[in-house]
């Protein structure tokens, strides 16, 4: 019995010292309500459990990290995971792996997208306004419209991650100055540097410029400039852990089609977002993006956030104007320093919501043009991601420093729930339909799979796309003889031909990739190319002979695992420094 009641009484002080993270995880389960509804739900990038269920193939063959994929590309295979971003991904497969199955998983990091970008900006918000302000400006970024639809209209996995790791990564930049000796902050932020890496190729490009100013910034006002060295180093190890997707993104991108992603219907001309839909508009649409302000989609940074931004920079370029014109005599004490300090910090960030909304509109094409890197990113309109979450962590302001005393409780309670109110309606499908694994991994829907984005990533070695299913078991284009013992994998294909004629060219079902090794009777061969489609084709002699294929390591895949493999290594000695300094 006492053993039970110092649980209970542990568990009591638990909740206590957590109250406010329960009440924002509370004040935040509106938003996911909608995903752990019964059955599955459609939406724009309607390949999660696909992807998905090739990972989970890799893992099962022993392709670990997962780069080609068996069944993309109309059952060809290709490097899908070797350039799409993993990060979402392997936690789902875990679950898989423990039993639940596949459609269970999407739905958790989906919900986990919205709750923990929530949890990263009320830390990080609190840093500076306290812990009511962290919740204020957490609950304002989580009910943004746009966070609705990377999630509810778009499905899109990997950016709702790529939301979640900007305020983390801020928060451990800023920590990592303020507290250069911490290891644990300098962790923590090659932590966050590694997981934004691995969730989203353009959203860490667009942040990265204003999160070094960011950093640059918190030097200068400090004066801590020898910060950087702590900095690099932790980015470095962030990069490090990241190297084993990293570098083959970087390095290997030569060797697949990416010029289909700014072409045609991908070109960022015909997605640039108006002032009335970035500011205005309440419109709410599950259709697509279209050129022109006819959208069949919300592109709104959302009313409560651009009004909140608009409100502390005013409240903050007061602040500054009283602090210098009226208080000279104090201007050096480290309170009207730190209120000078904080002010400028609201600029800073609603100055760089500013910036990417004036990247969205069209009136920003210049840049775009002279940027050509800027244009990987597709759609203008997906930095209203970046525009919500500065303008919802300045906003996080108006809860402790600009508002009366007297009035804080009532004024955080209407921020609240009338974001909350306001926005609500946002967070649901379009609708809920019935549907089970086998009927999603067959027929029509299996087809729509396995050649959408047909031409993304898709080798070079294959100057288009197929426009048929790959065939099941390797073809003969010249002589004649039989296909005995064919078996696959997730990367590899082995089997037997007995050749009846001097000669037989046969064409295995795999396209040609850098890494490719073929065996004929367990001695290396080089393939040619099918020209048609990239295909690897082999020749034989007369007889029976045995053929293995695999895609295998290439010099810089190999390098960029055992890069991320030593700073594992690094980070587990780093951890474990960490503990025993701590006991």
């Amino acid at each position: 019995m006492r053993y039970f009641l110092q649980s209970i009484s542990y568990l009591a002080k638990l909740v206590w010292r957590f109250r406010l993270e329960l009440f924002l995880f509370l004040l935040l389960l509106p938003a996911i309500v909608d995903i752990f509804k019964p059955g599955f739900f459609p939406m724009h990038d309607d390949l999660q459990v696909f992807r998905l269920y090739e990972v989970h193939k890799c893992i099962l063959d022993g392709q670990i990290p997962c780069r080609w994929v068996p069944d993309a590309g109309y059952g060809y295979g290709y490097p899908l995971m070797q350039f799409y971003p993993p990060m979402p991904y392997y936690p789902m497969e875990l679950m898989v792996l423990l039993g639940a199955g596949y459609f269970l998983p999407v739905k958790i990091m989906f919900a986990l997208a919205f709750l923990l970008s929530g949890l990263g900006m009320y830390l990080l918000a609190k840093e500076f306004f306290g812990r009511w302000g962290g919740v204020l400006a957490g609950v304002i970024y989580v009910y943004s419209p746009y966070h609705s639809v990377d999630i509810y209209v778009r499905g899109a996995m990997n950016e709702g991650w790529g939301m979640v790791w900007f305020p983390f990564v801020l928060l451990y930049i800023y920590r990592l100055i303020t507290k250069e000796k911490s290891k644990t902050n300098f962790i923590l932020l090659s932590l966050a540097l590694a997981l934004q890496l691995t969730s989203h190729n353009v959203m860490t490009l667009v942040f990265a410029p204003t999160a070094i100013i960011w950093a640059i910034f918190w030097m200068w006002k400090t004066g801590k400039f020898m910060a950087i060295k702590n900095l690099f180093l932790s980015g470095l190890l962030g990069i490090g852990l990241s190297a084993f997707f990293f570098i083959p993104v970087v390095l290997e991108q030569k060797f697949v089609h990416v010029d289909s992603m700014t072409v045609g219907y991908f070109n960022y001309l015909a997605h640039f977002a108006d002032i009335k839909q970035l500011f205005l508009s309440r419109f709410w649409g599950y259709g697509g993006s279209t050129w022109g302000p006819e959208d069949g989609m919300s592109f709104s940074i959302g009313h409560v956030q651009w009004i909140g931004a608009i409100l502390v920079s005013i409240v903050a370029l007061g602040r500054m104007y009283r602090t210098k014109f009226y208080k000279k005599a104090i201007i050096t004490s480290s309170i009207a320093e730190k209120s000078h300090t904080l002010s400028l910090m609201i600029i800073m960030l609603v100055s760089f919501g500013f910036l990417y909304a004036f990247l969205t509109h069209s009136r920003s094409n210049f840049i775009w043009e002279r940027l050509s890197i800027l244009q990987f990113a597709q759609f203008p309109w997906r930095l209203v991601a970046l525009i919500v979450f500065y303008f919802s962590f300045a906003t996080g302001y108006l809860a402790t420093v600009a508002i009366p005393k007297i009035l804080k409780p009532f004024a955080f309670s209407v921020l609240v729930v009338g974001t909350i109110l306001f926005n609500v309606g946002f967070f649901r499908f379009e609708r809920h339909v019935r549907i089970t694994i086998q009927e999603k991994l067959s027929s029509l829907q299996w087809e729509l799979q396995v050649t959408g984005g047909i031409f993304d990533y898709l080798p070079r070695s294959a100057p288009k796309p197929p426009g048929d299913p790959a065939f099941t078991v390797p073809q003969f284009l010249s002589g004649q003889g039989g296909i005995l013992n064919f078996r696959s994998g997730s990367n590899w294909m082995t089997f037997d031909v007995n050749s009846s004629t001097q000669e037989v060219k046969v064409m295995l079902p795999l396209y040609t990739f850098p890494g490719l090794v073929t065996k004929i009777d367990d001695q290396k061969v080089v393939t040619e190319i099918d020209p048609n489609l990239g295909r690897v084709v082999v020749t034989l002699g007369k007889g029976m002979h045995h053929v293995d294929s695999k895609i295998r390591y290439t010099r810089t895949r190999l390098f960029s695992d055992l890069i991320t493999l030593i700073s594992a290594l690094i980070l587990f000695k780093l951890i474990s420094d960490d503990r025993k300094h701590t006991a």
